[in-house]
């Protein structure tokens, strides 16, 4: 965790949160979110502390070099569940402030629950011993060429990024990432099935509609890309980033009847090939997932820094 300081006036917070639930009361307390009680909480004090702004109106100022309000604040939201429907949409309506959502269009479209949303399922459905046995078992029968690069244990830690995991958790963390996508994808698909029925089921359980969205946007909330299957696009050509970012924007465009011109990177993942496509795509910024503040006048749209929800945390107790 970075601890950060109170932010001076002429920086702008982005924050970024995933999910809102309270987990407890659901059939997978093991999923790491915020619960509602304390988002309603972090909300009162950026009420207090900040300018709550829109993602769009900073990015018109920036671009017209205009002044920033004092002690700006974006709020974000990731993935498209439908937490942010039921749970984040009433409250920040209540108090008339301005939100930006990243939904994924795969599980609208196609109903399929993306592979980063089947680990986080089947951790906390299995826990991490089961399913890096899972993980192990599948590969060595259908991927036996690449059973020995991608089999999980507890000896050796395989990246020094995840400091704070036992070692079991941080290698199926990093096996998870490196693997790739093709065969991750074909992996985790077979075992959700074995554990998840009902995938179109679970997706409409899980993520917000295009109707849903169309209410939140009549409420004054406002809709970016996150692409289509959350992948770390810089592992991908240019051309499978382009048709990630350029379909998840036709696919809202279509369905909400808006312009997307903001982007969130999966995993906070991109390079200089994924700034490109997102301009010749018509994009204006991007927001990533580099801890820290955007100063007024060093601030690049398309390398916006955000605060997680618990880094906010962390300055509200100083």
């Amino acid at each position: 965790m970075v601890a950060f300081e109170r932010p001076e006036k002429s920086y702008c917070t982005i924050v970024m949160y995933h999910y809102v639930r309270n987990m407890y009361e659901t059939d997978y307390p093991g999923i790491k979110g915020l619960l509602i009680k304390d988002f309603i909480k972090q909300i009162d004090y950026i009420c207090k502390n900040y300018s709550v702004i829109k993602l769009e109106d900073y990015t018109g100022l920036i671009k017209a070099k205009k002044a920033v309000p004092n002690n700006a604040c974006i709020l974000t939201f990731d993935d498209g569940f439908k937490d942010h429907y039921t749970n984040v949409f009433p409250i920040l309506k209540k108090k008339k402030l301005p939100a930006t959502f990243f939904p994924l269009t795969q599980p609208l479209s196609e109903f399929v629950v993306p592979a980063v949303h089947k680990t986080h399922f089947l951790l906390a459905k299995l826990g991490a011993p089961r399913f890096a046995e899972e993980i192990n078992s599948v590969m060595e029968k259908k991927f036996s060429e690449f059973s020995t690069e991608y089999f999980i244990d507890d000896k050796i830690k395989k990246a020094k990024r995840y400091k704070w995991d036992d070692n079991l958790s941080a290698n199926l963390k990093w096996t998870i990432s490196a693997m790739p996508v093709e065969i991750k994808n074909k992996v985790f698909n077979f075992i959700f099935s074995k554990y998840f029925e009902d995938e179109k089921e679970f997706c409409k359980n899980l993520y917000m509609s295009f109707d849903q969205m169309r209410e939140m946007i009549e409420g004054g909330m406002s809709f970016g890309s996150h692409s289509v299957t959350h992948p770390a696009l810089s592992k991908l050509s240019s051309e499978e980033q382009d048709k990630e970012i350029r379909n998840s924007k036709i696919t809202l465009e279509k369905e909400l009847g808006v312009k997307i011109s903001a982007f969130s990177y999966p995993y906070g993942d991109f390079n200089e090939a994924t700034i490109d496509i997102l301009k010749k795509e018509g994009f204006l910024c991007a927001v990533t997932t580099n801890a820290g503040l955007n100063k007024e006048n060093d601030a690049n749209l398309f390398t916006l820094d955000r605060l997680d929800t618990n880094d906010l945390c962390k300055i509200n107790e100083k």
